[in-house]
C-alpha cells in the first residue's frame, strides 16, 4: 500500500511517499583541483550515490563541472540543474558577477557560494552576495559540508509535505554565521543519520532499513527570528527539539538576545522543549539559565562534542535515559522491548514526568516508529484518571507495535572480503585530509598529462600510499574518552602517554594487520588533517611524521609499531602549537580531525642506513629573487638525505629551478662552506633500534658527510674547497673540505631534475588554480637503472590576489616609520595598534634565547590584539647567535614582523623562512629592512617615544590610541608603514585602497 488511513481518518504517507522532492543535477563551477577535492577527498557523487540508493530512486544524481564562468552559463542553458555550488577560484569571473548573471537567466536557482574562509567575503559587498546567493557556506577540509548543503536544500521543500502528513520528526536549528552553520549543520546531519541507521535496528530486513532512512528527522535551518518563528509555529507537534545562537537578526536588525526571545516564545506551547543556546559571549548563560535552556560557549574547545552529546541525550537519539526530576540517570533502554519493561518498574512520577514532557513519542518517533508516536504524542496525563491506568496504556501499545514488528522480521546476512593493496589505498572511512588529498589528485594529473612522455628517461611517481580516513580518528577519540581529558593536557609528552595508552578501533587494527603483511619496504607516517594544507588554517609542519623501517620477521611488531606511530600522530592533534593557531584563526580546535597517510619512504638501503639521493621542496613563487631570476620563476631548497633538513630550516641549497646555476648563498667561497649542508639524516635501520622510542625527536639519525661519501650517495651531491689553492672543485677525488653543492643535479644535469621541478610547479598552479609548494625525493643509481623522481606533496600556497597592488596616499615623508623594499605578502593593514620591539641597542646574541621567552609574554599579554613584531636578526632562526629562535606559539598573534639589519650583525634575513606556510596562509607581512644603503628605513626613535605599556629587560611593549597603516605591494616587494593619521583625509578611501 503506498498510504495508510489512521484512526482520524486524516491521511499520513507511507515511507516510500517521503522524500519526494530530491536533489538530481549539481553544477559545480570552481577550479580543477577544487572539483578534485569534493570528489575524491570530499567523495561527494560516493555519499551521494550511497544515500539516493538507499532511498529506493531508480538513479543517483549527477555532478557536474565548469571550470569557467562561461562554460557554467553555457550549461545552464542547456540543461536544468537543482542546485548551483559556486566556488570563488574561477578564471574568467568573479563569483559575485556569475551569481547576477544565473539569477538574471534563472530567478529561481539555488545559488550556494561556497569560500575556503570568511574573511573571503569581505572581497564582496555584503548586500550582494545575499541578494544572489541562497546560502554561503564555509569549505574547512570538512567533505561532510557537501551533503549537508544538498540536505538543507531537500528539507526545506519536503518538510510541509512530510511533516504534516508523514508525522516526520525535525530540529530547528538558528544560525547566521556561516562560519559556524557550516561546521554545526554537517555535524548535526551526520548525528541524525548516523543514529538513524543504528536506531533502525538490524532485524529489519535489508530494503525495509534503506526505506526507513527515508523517514530521518529533518533539519529546518533558520538565520533569523521570524524565520525560526515561522517554523515552530507550523510545526511544533513535530519538533524535536532547538539548536540556537542568541545573537542573529531580528526585525531586520542584528538582535544580541533574539534567541531569549524565540525561547520566551517556545515555552508559552512547549515548556519541556529541549532548547540548546549558543553564544560566543559567556555571560548570556545567565539569561539562557532563565529560561530554562542548556547553554554552550562558541569559543569551547568542545562545542561540537557537547552539542551532539546534547542532541543524543535529548532529542531521542540514543538510548533512552530514565532520570529524575533532578536529572540524575537511574536506568535505560535500547529498544521497545526495553524501554516496555522499565515502565513497567520505574517510580510514577518518573514515567509522569517523562510522558508530560513527550519524551516517550520523540523517542519513539526518532526511531520511525511513527504510528506508535503519533498514537501516543496527542496523549496528556490527564487523560487517565491514575498513573498506574497510563502505565498500562503505554505497555499495551508498545506491545501492539511489537507484534507488528514480527510479522516483517528478516535476518540480514554479511560477507567480509578480503582487502587488497594497491598503490593508493584506503585503510578506513572518512575524509583524506590534506597531504592525501593533494596527492591523489597529483597522482591523477601527472597520470593525464604529458609528463612522464615528455622526460621518458625518468621514473616520475608518487610513493604507494595507504590512508586511514578521519573516521578512525573519530572512533578512536570517542571509543577511548579522549575529549574528557585532551583540554586539560598542556604537557604535549603526557598527551602522547595518554595516547599511547588508548586502543586503536579494532577494525583499523585488522586494516592494518592486513596491509602490513604485504608490504615490507620502509614506511612514513604522516599526518594529513583537515585543515592541513589548506590556504586559511596553516597547520604546515605543526604535526608529527615519523619514519619506521617495517623490517622485523614478526608481523606483530611490526603491525604494533605501526599502530605506535599513528597513536603519536592523533597526539599531535592536540599540540600546544596548532592549538595556539586554531585558537586565533576562528576557528574551534575541535573542527580538526586528523587522517593518517602511510607512505612508502623513498630512498636506498646503504648497510644500516636508509635514506634518499637527494630530497626537497619547490613553490611557485620565489619572495626574494637574485640577478635575474623573477618572483614566478619559483624557487627550490634541497638537501642530500630526507628532507627534515629543508623543513628544520638547517643548512640547504637554495636556487631557482628554471636557473638553477645561480646560487646566491655560495658566492664566495667562505660562504659557501660556511652554508653548505654539513650533516644529513637518514633512518637507522638497525633491528635493535626503536626509532619511535623518543617520538618525533630522534627519529631519523643525523650523519656526517663522511658517512655519505662512504656509502656512495656523496658523489652525486658532493664538491671539494681544496686547500692548496682554495678553488671548488666538483669531484671527490681531491682532498679538502666536502660541501654539498649537486653540480651532477644543477651542473651536469645527468637527468633534467630541475626542467621537472619547473613543470610539475606550472602543472600543479594549472590544476589547483593557485600558486603551490610541492615535496620531492630523489633516488639517483649507476648506470643501467633510471633516476627515480617521487612527488611526496603537493598543497595551496597561498590565495590568487596575491598580487594585488595596493596603493595609500602619502602625503609627507614624515608620515614614515617603516619602508621595505624586500617584503612579503600583499595586503593593506589598518586596525593595528600594537609594537613589540627587540631594541637594536639592547640586543645580546649570547641572550637570544631569553628574549625569545620575553615575546612569548608579550604575545599573551597582547591576545587577542594583533601587533607589530620587530627586531634584529632572523626571526625562528634554529641558530641562536643568528637571531631570536621564537617559536610559532611565542608569536601566534603577530601580523607584521620586521626583520632589522645591522651592520655589526650582518647575517642574511630569514623571510619567516622557519614559519614561512604561516606567514604566507595567515596574510602576515615580513619586512625586512636592509642595513645596506638608505632605500630601507625603520625610525626607532620614533617608535621609542611612543606610549610604553610594559618593559622587558631585552623588549618593549608600546601601544598607540590610533591605529598604523601599512601596506605591500605584492608585486614588487614593496612595503611601507605609515604612523597613525591624526585627521580625517578625503582622499584616503579604506576600501578601496585595501580591497578588502
Amino acid at each position: 500500500m503506498m498510504s495508510l488511513i489512521n484512526s482520524n481518518n486524516r491521511e499520513r504517507l507511507d515511507f516510500q511517499d517521503l522524500m519526494l522532492f530530491r536533489v538530481h543535477e549539481i553544477l559545480l563551477v570552481s577550479s580543477q583541483y577544487d572539483a578534485y577535492i569534493l570528489e575524491e577527498d570530499g567523495r561527494l557523487t560516493e555519499q551521494i550515490l550511497h544515500e539516493y540508493l538507499g532511498m529506493n530512486f531508480s538513479y543517483a544524481p549527477r555532478l557536474w563541472h565548469a571550470q569557467t564562468a562561461e562554460s557554467a552559463l553555457k550549461m545552464l542553458s542547456e540543461r536544468k540543474f537543482d542546485i548551483v555550488i559556486i566556488m570563488l577560484r574561477i578564471a574568467d569571473m568573479n563569483a559575485v558577477s556569475l551569481a547576477k548573471r544565473i539569477k538574471k537567466n534563472h530567478p529561481k536557482k539555488f545559488l550556494i557560494l561556497l569560500a575556503f574562509d570568511e574573511s573571503e567575503l569581505s572581497f564582496f559587498i555584503e548586500d550582494e552576495i545575499n541578494q544572489y546567493f541562497d546560502r554561503i557556506f564555509i569549505w574547512s577540509g570538512n567533505s561532510n559540508v557537501f551533503p549537508a548543503i544538498i540536505k538543507q536544500l531537500e528539507d526545506r521543500k519536503n518538510a510541509p509535505r512530510d511533516i504534516l502528513k508523514g508525522e516526520v520528526r525535525a530540529i530547528i536549528f538558528i544560525e547566521d554565521s556561516p562560519q559556524f552553520y557550516s561546521v554545526i549543520l554537517p555535524m548535526i546531519y551526520r548525528e541524525i543519520m548516523y543514529h538513524t541507521q543504528q536506531l533502525v535496528g538490524k532485524s529489519l530486513n535489508h530494503t525495509q532499513r534503506l526505506i526507513h532512512l527515508r523517514s530521518r528527522t529533518k533539519i529546518l535551518f533558520a538565520t533569523n527570528f521570524e524565520e525560526a518563528k515561522k517554523y515552530f509555529d507550523k510545526y511544533h507537534d513535530n519538533i524535536l527539539g532547538i539548536v540556537s545562537d542568541i545573537k542573529f537578526p531580528r526585525n531586520n536588525k542584528l538582535d544580541p538576545n533574539a534567541g531569549i526571545y524565540l525561547t520566551e516564545y517556545v515555552r508559552k506551547k512547549e515548556p519541556h522543549m529541549p532548547i540548546i543556546l549558543q553564544s560566543t559571549n559567556i555571560e548570556k548563560k545567565e539569561k539562557a539559565d532563565k529560561v530554562n535552556s542548556a547553554f554552550l560557549y562558541k569559543r569551547s574547545d568542545t562545542l561540537l562534542y557537547d552539542i551532539r552529546r546534547f542532541i543524543t541525550n535529548n532529542f531521542g537519539f540514543g538510548n533512552f535515559i530514565f532520570r529524575t526530576l533532578e536529572g540524575d540517570s537511574i536506568s535505560e533502554a535500547a529498544n521497545l522491548k526495553e524501554l516496555k519493561k522499565q515502565i513497567a518498574k520505574i517510580p510514577e512520577n518518573i514515567m509522569v514526568h517523562h510522558a508530560s514532557s513527550n519524551h516517550f513519542s520523540n523517542w519513539i518517533a526518532a526511531r520511525g516508529e511513527f504510528d506508535l508516536a503519533k498514537k501516543l504524542r496527542p496523549k496528556q496525563v490527564t487523560d487517565f484518571k491514575t498513573p498506574d491506568e497510563l502505565r498500562k496504556y503505554l505497555i499495551v501499545s508498545i506491545d501492539t507495535s511489537l507484534d507488528e514488528e514480527k510479522k516483517i522480521k528478516i535476518a540480514d546476512l554479511s560477507q567480509k572480503e578480503k582487502a587488497t593493496i594497491t598503490n593508493f589505498t584506503r585503510l578506513f572511512g572518512g575524509s583524506l585530509g590534506g597531504k592525501a588529498r593533494g596527492l591523489g589528485f597529483m597522482n591523477k594529473i601527472m597520470r593525464d598529462s604529458k609528463l612522464r612522455e615528455k622526460f621518458s628517461d625518468v621514473l616520475i611517481q608518487v610513493p604507494r600510499i595507504a590512508v586511514v580516513g578521519t573516521d578512525a580518528f573519530d572512533q578512536f577519540m570517542a571509543e577511548n574518552k579522549l575529549y574528557d581529558s585532551v583540554y586539560k593536557t598542556n604537557s604535549n609528552s603526557q598527551l602522547e602517554i595518554e595516547f599511547l595508552d588508548a586502543q586503536l578501533p579494532s577494525g583499523l587494527v585488522k586494516s592494518l594487520k592486513t596491509f602490513i603483511k604485504q608490504v615490507r619496504y620502509p614506511l612514513a607516517v604522516r599526518s594529513s588533517s583537515l585543515l592541513e594544507d589548506s590556504q586559511y588554517q596553516p597547520l604546515a609542519g605543526m604535526y608529527s611524521t615519523l619514519m619506521i623501517q617495517n623490517s622485523d620477521r614478526s608481523t606483530k611488531i611490526r603491525v604494533n609499531q605501526l599502530s605506535e606511530a599513528i597513536k603519536r600522530i592523533y597526539a599531535s592533534t592536540f599540540f600546544k602549537d596548532p592549538r595556539s593557531i586554531t585558537s586565533i584563526s576562528g576557528y574551534r580546535h575541535t573542527e580538526e580531525k586528523m587522517a593518517v597517510l602511510i607512505t612508502e619512504l623513498i630512498g636506498q638501503n646503504y648497510g644500516d642506513r636508509f635514506y634518499p639521493t637527494v630530497s626537497g621542496n619547490a613553490q611557485n613563487i620565489n619572495y626574494y629573487p637574485v640577478s635575474y631570476a623573477e618572483r614566478n620563476d619559483g624557487v627550490a631548497t634541497i638537501a642530500l638525505g630526507f628532507g627534515k633538513t629543508v623543513v628544520e630550516g638547517e643548512k640547504s641549497l637554495r636556487f631557482s629551478p628554471k636557473y638553477p646555476d645561480i646560487l646566491p648563498q655560495f658566492f664566495s667561497v667562505r660562504s659557501t662552506e660556511e652554508n653548505s649542508q654539513s650533516m644529513f639524516y637518514g633512518l637507522d635501520m638497525n633491528p635493535n633500534v626503536d626509532p619511535l622510542s623518543e617520538g618525533e625527536k630522534n627519529n631519523l639519525k643525523k650523519y656526517s658527510l663522511d658517512t655519505a661519501e662512504l656509502d656512495g650517495s656523496l658523489r652525486w651531491a658532493g664538491s671539494v674547497i681544496c686547500p692548496e689553492d682554495g678553488i671548488i672543485r666538483d669531484s671527490l677525488r681531491y682532498k679538502g673540505k666536502r660541501i654539498v653543492s649537486f653540480p651532477s643535479l644543477l651542473k651536469w644535469k645527468v637527468f633534467p631534475f630541475s626542467d621537472i621541478i619547473d613543470e610539475l610547479l606550472k602543472i600543479g598552479k594549472k590544476h589547483l588554480g593557485c600558486p603551490v609548494e610541492i615535496e620531492f625525493a630523489v633516488n639517483l643509481f649507476d648506470k643501467g637503472k633510471k633516476p627515480e623522481f617521487y612527488l611526496l606533496q603537493i598543497k595551496p600556497m597561498i590565495i590568487s590576489n596575491l598580487d594585488i597592488k595596493n596603493d595609500i596616499n602619502i602625503s609627507s615623508d614624515d608620515e614614515i616609520f617603516m619602508k621595505s623594499t624586500g617584503s612579503l605578502g600583499d595586503g593593506y593593514f589598518n586596525e593595528i595598534r600594537d609594537i613589540i620591539l627587540v631594541d637594536p641597542e639592547l640586543y645580546q646574541s649570547s641572550k637570544s634565547r631569553d628574549i625569545a621567552r620575553e615575546i612569548g609574554y608579550f604575545n599573551k599579554k597582547v591576545s587577542p590584539r594583533s601587533y607589530v613584531l620587530a627586531g634584529p636578526g632572523r626571526w625562528g632562526s634554529a641558530d641562536p647567535w643568528l637571531g631570536i629562535p621564537v617559536n610559532w606559539k611565542d608569536i601566534s598573534n603577530v601580523k607584521i614582523i620586521i626583520e632589522i639589519g645591522l651592520s655589526s650583525f650582518p647575517v642574511d634575513h630569514s623571510f619567516g623562512s622557519h614559519f614561512f606556510q604561516n606567514v604566507t596562509s595567515r596574510r602576515i607581512g615580513y619586512f625586512t629592512i636592509s642595513h645596506r644603503g638608505n632605500r630601507d628605513l625603520i625610525d626607532l626613535d620614533w617608535i621609542r617615544e611612543l606610549p610604553l605599556k610594559e618593559k622587558k629587560k631585552f623588549s618593549s611593549w608600546y601601544q598607540l590610541d590610533e591605529p598604523l597603516r601599512i601596506s605591500i605591494n605584492g608585486q614588487k616587494g614593496l612595503g611601507v608603514g605609515l604612523k597613525p593619521q591624526l585627521e580625517e583625509s578625503p582622499v584616503m578611501d579604506e576600501q578601496n585602497s585595501s580591497g578588502i
